[in-house]
């Protein structure tokens, strides 16, 4: 399986931590890096590349 991360960022753009994500391709990695949203943005990386951002929904 290949090697992703989601990395958690706080509101001053630091990672403020990480979850290692198991999955078969991009795709399976964003849904499993969704469902960790928490009020803060996620960014998803394999390795050294980075897949992709999921943005926490505005707060009003």
């Amino acid at each position: 399986m290949p090697d992703y991360r989601a990395y958690i960022v706080g509101p001053d753009g630091r990672f403020m931590d990480f979850k290692p994500i198991d999955a078969v391709d991009d795709a399976e990695a964003l849904r499993a890096a969704h469902a960790l949203l928490d009020g803060h943005d996620i960014e998803l990386w394999h390795l050294a590349r980075k897949v992709g951002v999921i943005h926490a929904p505005a707060k009003e």
